[in-house]
């Protein structure tokens, strides 16, 4: 038989493992879309997130496996190889321009769309007052979408934080430390 459980139950259940405000904790994590990540661990371990026009081995790595196009995360989109949108960041220049998952990817400013022709158009913006222009289709409709984005590449990295113990390195090395 399936018994569901509530929120209250969650909640209650935690507390009797470790008391805790877990309803606000849960309430802002479920409920809060904020801009960004939540990065208080990263940055309390003594690293922080920074970002530069170079793509991570890892990011590198993750998109030749997952067949995506990192490129398009500059601006907020998941971009799998074959020009389809899988995902939007919400609060990015795509989602704003009104571009959502399932959509495809035809062309970026009159150009047949390749990665290479979107990170030469994230390139081209950067500094520049031109929105980049994507052809995408919709089902069986057709839409030019104007991205204000003028940023250059944005690539995640983690960088050490000055004056702050490295907590995170001690964490992965625990036997030799």
């Amino acid at each position: 038989m399936v018994k569901p459980y509530t929120f209250d139950d969650v909640v209650s259940a935690l507390n009797q493992i470790a008391p805790y405000d877990w309803r606000g904790f849960w309430t802002e994590r479920l409920t809060n879309h904020g801009p960004g990540a939540p990065l208080g661990g990263v940055e309390g371990s003594g690293w922080k997130v920074v970002y530069d026009e170079i793509p991570s081995e890892m990011l590198t790595g993750s998109a030749s496996m997952n067949r995506t196009v990192p490129a398009a995360l500059a601006f907020g989109l998941l971009l799998n190889e074959d020009g389809t949108i899988s995902d939007v960041t919400e609060g990015l220049p795509a989602a704003k321009a009104g571009i959502g998952p399932g959509m495809k990817l035809i062309a970026v400013n009159g150009r047949r769309w390749m990665p290479e022709v979107v990170h030469a158009a994230i390139k081209t913006a950067q500094g520049n007052v031109l929105p980049i222009e994507l052809l995408v289709e919709n089902g069986q409709f057709f839409q030019t979408y104007s991205v204000s984005y003028h940023d250059g590449d944005k690539n995640p990295h983690l960088e050490r934080a000055s004056g702050q113990p490295d907590v995170l390195d001690v964490m992965l090395h625990p036997l030799t430390k």
